[in-house]
């Protein structure tokens, strides 16, 4: 049966009304906001967002537990101030647009809902050029209790005072304060492990203003205004994710693109790609560590208006892997590319057009990432054999096979006069063939070779070591790196897979004959090829792996 649905008019059939206004609940509201997602890291940049967008040039940041384990964070600078619109406009949620487009504040929100996320009560204090302080605070007891979006207007305290004016040097500026911190920390029993753990998240909050602002710290930077940025009394300086000092760092590629938007503008976004060096080729340790190469590291650095908000990984165009630890993209645009790049409510996530993506994946970013991986395999191999050379991980094979080489043995290989020519006497008959000659091996390692690289790519090869039958071994092969490396140490294991490779080329010498010998090496290059594939998802070796 097909029922019929008939439209019916609402509110009882009386037709269209007059709006209803339907103002949000305050504390659920409220509430519910300090849940959309902010770590620390971002909340606090969130807030130097505000300064500098007001002009400011120093921004005092202090981070304080009294001896209750009670937390309070001061954020002080020295930027334009607020008069009294200004300050309950900067204290409503969804604020007035700003007048400057290209501020780092976006949606309104930032102040309000980055500080209550940790906090329960936000107090701004703030002086403008009439040179009177005001201040305003939500409280979000106050409001819960009054059930109203109830600001506060307060007086400012003596040390609230002391801390604008010092920052400020009695002009005009704004002091952010978090009082009730709720959520910054788990709870602890011990005052001591509480504050060390206030040590650590201010500890990684200093390095994340280092990176976020690394264009306005960076008083050779003039991309953006300079700002000075203290916390606690440290200093911050600017961290430069793609080492530009370092000698070997390579500006691998760099492109600008246009973009066509609804409005008829085409605004330009930038990107260039930098190699850092293999960890063994900083110019000094310290460089190296500050370079902070891993996993997590690599990838697109995001820049809007010249303030980072993403970082460290491939805008879900490749999974981190350790062969793409040395590539590292600044990409930078500004707030006319906002709707393009889809950016968050953070400022720390954003999703370019799906066009966007293809001239990225397609275009720019493949070759890059080719020398950057040729670099660190290159990087990795060299680290595989040292470690190799320091453990002679290859001597048990040595011994192994030469106690019983000679009962295996069926083929006799005599070198010629001809360099890399050997003449082989087998079941099938005497012929000259060409083969890897090497001579003063150093002692005991006359049956496997491993060397950093061989022709084609092979995996491994035969060769006439001081005149014992041998076998090379490429290390540069993703399959020693990966196979091979990880069980170095195992006698067992590296004995096998020797034992394997090097019956493997004592099987050629014994079966090559006058008319298919070059067949034998095309197999060897579709094996090691195949390998190569097979082995392609197994994790790669850290580069200072022991």
């Amino acid at each position: 049966m097909i029922k019929t649905i008939r439209s019916i008019s609402p509110i009882g059939g009386m037709g269209t009304q007059d709006p209803v206004v339907c103002p949000p609940d305050p504390e659920r509201v409220i509430e519910g906001l300090r849940d959309t997602g902010y770590n620390f890291n971002t909340a606090m940049a969130d807030i130097i967002d505000n300064s500098i967008a007001a002009h400011a040039t120093q921004i005092d940041i202090h981070i304080n537990m009294n001896p209750k384990g009670e937390i309070t964070v001061y954020i002080a600078d020295n930027g334009d101030g607020m008069n009294m619109e200004g300050l309950i406009n900067a204290m409503t949620y969804g604020s007035k647009v700003r007048d400057d487009l290209s501020s780092l504040g976006k949606f309104g929100l930032g102040l309000k809902t980055a500080s209550t996320a940790f906090c329960r009560a936000l107090s701004v204090v703030s002086r403008a050029e009439d040179n009177i302080t005001r201040k305003a605070q939500w409280d979000l007891d106050f409001v819960a209790s009054s059930h109203e979006w109830s600001l506060k207007l307060p007086e400012v305290s003596e040390e609230e005072q002391i801390l604008l004016d010092t920052t400020s040097k009695n002009g005009t500026g704004t002091l952010i304060v978090w009082e009730r911190v709720d959520r910054l920390l788990k709870s602890y029993n011990a005052i001591g492990s509480a504050r060390n753990a206030l040590n650590r998240k201010i500890d990684q909050l200093q390095f994340h203003v280092s990176m976020v602002y690394q264009r306005f710290l960076d008083q050779d930077d003039n991309r953006a205004a300079n700002v000075n940025i203290t916390i606690n009394d440290v200093n911050i300086e600017a961290w430069d994710p793609f080492a530009r000092k370092e000698e070997l760092t390579e500006l691998l590629a760099e492109d600008t693109v246009e973009v066509d938007m609804p409005d008829g503008t085409c605004p330009c976004f930038t990107m260039r790609a930098f190699m850092l060096p293999n960890k063994d080729s900083f110019s000094t340790s310290k460089a190296m560590k500050d370079a902070r190469i891993s996993n997590d590291m690599q990838g697109f650095y995001v820049y809007r208006e010249n303030r980072l908000i993403h970082y460290g990984d491939w805008l879900g165009m490749f999974i981190n892997e350790p062969h793409g630890s040395l590539l590292r993209v600044e990409f930078s645009f500004d707030h006319e590319l906002d709707a393009a790049f889809n950016v968050d409510i953070k400022k720390s996530r954003i999703l370019p057009a799906e066009e966007i993506m293809d001239h990225i994946k397609t275009k720019f970013i493949p070759a890059p990432r080719r020398a950057a991986e040729d670099r660190y395999r290159h990087g990795t191999a060299k680290n595989v054999l040292q470690r190799a050379e320091k453990r002679d991980a290859h001597a048990e094979s040595n011994r192994n096979i030469e106690e019983k080489a000679k009962t295996v043995e069926g083929a006799k290989v005599t070198e010629t006069e001809i360099p890399n020519e050997v003449q082989i006497t087998n079941p099938n008959g005497t012929f000259s063939h060409k083969l890897a000659v090497v001579h003063s091996q150093k002692t005991g390692q006359t049956r496997v070779i491993p060397k950093d690289d061989l022709e084609y790519g092979q995996l491994w090869m035969p060769a006439l070591v001081d005149g014992k039958h041998a076998v090379l071994i490429n290390q540069s092969h993703p399959y020693y790196q990966k196979v091979y490396s990880p069980v170095l140490t195992q006698n067992v294991m590296v004995t096998g897979m020797d034992a394997l490779l090097w019956a493997l080329s004592e099987a050629e010498l014994n079966t090559i004959n006058e008319l298919d010998k070059e067949h034998y090496e095309e197999m060897r290059i579709i094996v090691s090829r195949v390998l190569k594939k097979l082995v392609a998802d197994l994790p790669d070796p850290e580069e200072d792996d022991e």
